[in-house]
């Protein structure tokens, strides 16, 4: 059996779990853009709404969304509504074992569709991990969820759906190489999709992917 085969295995088989079970781990730490690097203009903004207080004051012009065409670098945190980021960890949860201990069923995905629909449609450039979508075809992987964490034990509960990203990408990332981090670049959109390996609220049709430097 060949490397790349191997590896494509060994992720799929850490990623079952039913229909709805995804890879989960606390290694690596999930890739996010340093925060020496990230300027504050990369977070999504916050969706808002013209307001008027109870004494008369001024109304509060909303913010703008994003445009289409202009590229955000974004986070993790960023595909939220804005209710949620104050509660996100970037961290991997802790496994969760029942009576069974490591022979238990594998963690369920959170299957949820909230998200921060400001942001459909817009150009983002995405850090994450690779996770195949089906067996390479000549060594590429064309088709895969981006996850904000990936790993080995089944039993760590995996990305929550609003925090899936399934990626199309033409060029695709070599079999051999998707243990390592990427930075995915195209237009995202608020779209469930729904494989073996679980439940993604957006999709995102890859015009770049790069691996990520740490």
């Amino acid at each position: 059996m060949s490397r790349s085969t191997s590896f494509a295995c060994a992720l799929a088989c850490a990623f079952l779990c039913e229909t709805t079970a995804v890879v989960a781990a606390t290694q690596p730490a999930a890739p996010s853009a340093p925060a020496s690097k990230q300027p504050a203009s990369t977070s999504a903004p916050a969706a808002g709404s013209a307001k008027k207080s109870t004494a008369g004051a001024k109304a509060v012009a909303p913010k703008p969304k994003p445009k289409t065409n202009e590229l955000q670098e974004i986070d993790w945190r960023d595909l939220l509504p804005e209710t949620d980021r104050k509660k996100y960890n970037p961290n991997a949860p802790a496994p969760v074992h029942g009576p069974l201990g490591e022979g238990g069923p594998p963690a369920v995905q959170v299957v949820t569709t909230t998200v921060n629909s400001d942001l459909d449609q817009a150009l983002v450039k995405l850090p994450g991990f690779i996770v195949p979508l089906g067996e390479p075809k000549d060594g590429v992987v064309r088709e895969f969820y981006l996850v904000p964490y990936i790993g080995e034990d089944i039993h760590v509960p995996p990305p929550p759906s609003n925090q899936m990203v399934y990626v199309r990408s033409a060029a695709g990332v070599a079999a051999e190489a998707v243990h390592e981090a990427y930075w995915v670049t195209g237009k995202i959109h608020v779209e469930t999709r729904t494989t073996p390996l679980g439940t993604s609220a957006w999709s995102l049709v890859a015009n770049k992917v790069e691996q990520y430097q740490y």
